[in-house]
């Protein structure tokens, strides 16, 4: 916003055309839906051109329904992707964390672990193994806090493919064909289209 250039407008206007196109879009919450967590994370390694920052995204779904997602800059600069891919799992295990105590407020409680599905196997291999080294210096803060999680019980990791990443549509420019796939697959419907 401070320094606004023309691809700047032209990519607010495709946003605006896009939303303009789909007025009847919205979000399927499916009423006979199981009380667990599941949740993807992805992260787009040195995303952005001038920051060189990774992007975060994830998706926590409540059952089969999508109940909170998000795309966000990282604040510092990953040294490989296996570090921006464990820093997008820290960020989704303090989502996770926060919406237990929601639920349970709301006297639902999630009685499984939540899974957590990341495509990044050396990501999730630095989540099982508490050993600490070279690759990890940087994240290791990061390290103690979801390996305490999974102590715990309230969390289980899981490797999905990057053809099954529900997140990419967070942190990825797509063709058209995939954001329709991965719409469909969040629970996104539109009310206008024929059946």
């Amino acid at each position: 916003m401070h320094e606004p250039r023309q691809q700047h407008m032209a990519a607010a206007l495709r946003v605006v055309r896009y939303l303009k196109s789909s007025p009847g879009q919205g979000l399927l919450l499916h009423s006979n839906s199981s009380l667990n967590l599941r949740v993807f994370c992805d992260s787009d390694w040195a995303g952005c051109p001038i920051t060189r920052c990774s992007t975060t995204g994830y998706c926590v779904f409540l059952g089969n329904s999508l109940i909170s997602w998000r795309a966000k800059r990282q604040k510092t600069v990953s040294l490989s992707s296996a570090e921006a891919e464990y820093r997008a799992m820290t960020g989704t295990c303090c989502e996770l964390t926060w919406l237990r105590y929601l639920l349970a407020d709301l006297h639902l409680p999630v009685s499984m672990n939540a899974i957590l599905h990341c495509d990044n196997q050396a990501a999730l291999h630095i989540a099982m193994n508490p050993v600490f080294h070279e690759r990890t210096r940087h994240i290791e803060m990061d390290c103690h806090f979801i390996r305490d999680k999974i102590v715990e019980g309230k969390i289980v990791t899981r490797h999905v493919t990057s053809s099954q990443q529900l997140a990419d549509v967070f942190t990825k420019a797509l063709g058209k064909e995939k954001f329709k796939s991965l719409l469909c697959k969040l629970g996104v419907i539109d009310i206008h289209s024929p059946t």
